[in-house]
């Protein structure tokens, strides 16, 4: 797979890609995302050094959860956005979004909602 710019546009066209693989092929990645989210972002996305180095500093624990959640709304083929907003050297992101999931004996394991991350730049 193509190396996307994380930029909103890149996200959107990183997810197009990923959403055309097979069932199989697209557990792979999600598997991937699960297992070593800073590995697979470096993969597939162009970061410059700042975002590089900011990526390695993130704590473990909003790694994990985001690895998590990403992971299942990939697997799920379900909508995830980057928005960004603002200017200067500081960044906050937000994840936020409805991630969810049903069980129905007549219907199984349904997926639903979005993931959203929002990156603020002060």
């Amino acid at each position: 797979m193509a190396q996307q710019p994380f930029t909103p546009t890149g996200v959107q066209a990183k997810q197009a890609e990923l959403y055309a693989l097979s069932n199989n092929d697209l557990l792979t990645q999600a598997n991937l995302i699960r297992s070593d989210l800073r590995s697979w972002v470096r993969n597939n996305f162009i970061l410059d050094q700042t975002q590089q180095a900011f990526l390695s500093s993130i704590d473990n624990r909003w790694i994990q959860e985001t690895a998590a959640e990403t992971g299942f709304a990939v697997e799920n083929r379900l909508p995830v956005s980057l928005t960004a907003k603002g200017q200067g050297s500081g960044k906050l992101i937000h994840k936020g979004g409805s991630l969810g999931c049903d069980y129905s004996a007549s219907g199984g394991f349904v997926a639903s909602g979005t993931l959203a991350f929002t990156v603020t730049y002060f």
